[in-house]
């Protein structure tokens, strides 16, 4: 059995790169070594707990404020300024945070509940199982949970897929949220100018969907912060649109600057005016795995022509553009937060929905096994968060829900599949190691139906997953593999890891609540591969 670290500790304050390893003192080595043999990183987090962290929260709970962007990739916040300064250097970034089902209604699902997608089962964007009419519970989510705990619940931007095109239009709002402002499908992805239900009430600012949402989340915050005098703490989920695809279509558009090349017409989004052009000499990442599919890549897509990959650069240069007017709104939130006096009792939590692929083993889009496709970016920031720090721990989005749950105090109604990332970091600081953990990773067809694409775990430097379809299995070892170019799943020295790896993924295929992975151990329990 590996060993296991105690859940919530008392961490170092220093910053550095835990994903790289800080060397543990030989105290910190021997706590490790009388560590507890379970280590249940679930249920709400005590103020002896919060005191555990380098600092103390000013009141009993903080305010939160949940900042999810659409399709924004890990990687693609190298290019976000003011989320570097503002968040990534003042707060904890998770390096390896996935989406178990790496698509949007699946992803903000789980946002909702704390569950994997098998739990609940909303897979896809449409169908029996998927998007708005597909989503079950509505009354048994996390706003209802800190509404009855005494929070003030306020959500903005996308909700789930499809919302907005029945009765719910102009209905008042979803159960649980005090303020309610969402985009109206398909509007929504009119980036110029998406409509709004306003609390019941139909509203079009004529506002680059940037723009609309970061004024109306600074109105949000300032009206909360004088709720109940200011003492009353508030949850606000911010959903930004951009860098999702988009319209209107501009001229330079692939479909406009190609009308007679449908084989070029690669999804892609508009940035605001303004940043129309900043990153017209961007290019595209130079990595191993850029139109990539080798040998055993049975999830790869077809080779792009030249003139495809021209395109692909000109989509990723939008689709980075377009996250230039998140950046700036991140700016204006924080700093509203700070004039206001918010600041120092609020908790931060930024994030992606899933990641995207932009030419990476040939493909464009999301809900695919690899790590450009899954992995998102995840950054903590507040009262006893630690500054400038990296954690390497493997987390998913359904525990981000299960976070801001504890953090509020508040009783779930569903029996949670995540855990308390704020014991994991805390754990892991104290550890000054990367601590492990397996997640369970699904996928369904965007428009519907019951089987998968692909089921498998994620765990420490492995991904293994079994095809659908055909049965095959794809393993990458991504500590002598980083960008998974290689199947390594019928390479006989992997034959024990892949065989350890099919016994987790059993497990934990269909585990719920108590039974789902909630530890964290010092060391992976699937070997290394043989040298023989």
């Amino acid at each position: 059995m590996p060993r296991l670290i105690a859940p919530f500790s008392r961490p170092v304050t220093r910053a550095g790169s835990l994903s790289r390893g800080l060397r543990p003192s030989r105290t910190s080595i021997a706590t490790v070594a009388v560590a507890s043999a379970v280590a249940v990183l679930c249920g709400p987090t005590s103020m002896a707990e919060a005191a555990a962290l380098p600092g103390r929260l000013e009141s009993g709970r903080p305010s939160v404020l949940m900042i999810n962007v659409d399709d924004l990739a890990a990687t693609d916040i190298k290019h976000m300024p003011n989320v570097q300064r503002l968040l990534v250097r003042q707060g904890t970034t998770f390096t390896d945070a996935v989406a178990p089902t790496p698509l949007c209604v699946p992803a903000r699902a789980s946002l909702l509940t704390g569950k994997y997608a098998h739990n609940h089962r909303n897979w896809s964007i449409s169908g029996a199982n998927g998007g708005y009419k597909g989503f079950t519970g509505r009354r048994n989510t996390l706003p209802v949970w800190l509404d009855r705990a005494g929070y003030r619940t306020m959500f903005l931007g996308k909700y789930l897929n499809g919302y907005g095109k029945g009765r719910e239009r102009t209905a008042a709002g979803e159960p649980g949220w005090d303020d309610w402002q969402a985009t109206i499908d398909m509007s929504t992805y009119n980036l110029m100018s998406p409509k709004f239900n306003n609390n019941g009430t139909i509203q079009s600012p004529g506002l680059y969907s940037s723009v609309a949402l970061q004024n109306r989340s600074v109105k949000m915050i300032k009206r909360a912060g004088t709720n109940a005098g200011g003492k009353k703490p508030w949850f606000l989920w911010v959903n930004y649109v951009a860098p999702h695809a988009g319209g209107p279509v501009e001229a330079s558009d692939p479909r406009r600057r190609y009308p007679r090349q449908p084989s070029l017409w690669l999804e892609n989004t508009r940035p605001m005016p303004a940043d129309k052009g900043r990153f017209r000499h961007l290019e595209l990442p130079k990595t191993p795995d850029m139109f990539y599919a080798g040998p055993g890549q049975v999830t790869a897509g077809r080779p792009y022509t030249a003139s495809q990959k021209r395109v692909m650069r000109y989509v990723h240069q939008q689709r980075i553009e377009a996250a230039q007017s998140v950046d700036r709104a991140v700016a204006r939130t924080v700093a509203h937060l700070k004039s206001s006096g918010q600041y120092r009792r609020t908790v931060i939590i930024f994030s992606g929905d899933n990641g995207y692929t932009t030419g990476q083993h040939n493909r464009l889009g999301k809900l695919w096994e690899s790590s450009q496709a899954s992995r998102i970016p995840l950054v903590m920031v507040g009262p006893g968060i630690p500054r400038n720090v990296k954690v390497g721990s493997t987390v998913g989005n359904p525990d981000i829900a299960t976070t801001v749950a504890a953090l509020g105090r508040a009783r779930p109604g569903r029996a949670q599949d995540g855990v308390d990332i704020t014991r994991v970091l805390a754990s892991s600081v104290k550890a000054g190691k990367t601590l492990y953990r397996p997640i369970p990773v699904a996928a369904w067809p965007t428009e519907g139906g019951a089987t998968t694409k692909y089921r498998g775990i994620r765990y420490g430097r492995y991904t293994y997953v079994t095809v659908s379809s055909t049965g095959t299995p794809v393993l990458y070892d991504r500590a002598v593999d980083p960008y998974e170019t290689r199947n390594l799943a019928r390479d006989p020295r992997y034959a024990k890891v892949v065989a350890q790896l099919r016994t987790i993924e059993a497990k934990y295929r269909s585990c719920s609540g108590s039974t789902c992975p909630k530890t964290y151990a010092a060391t992976l329990a699937t070997p290394s591969p043989s040298r023989s």
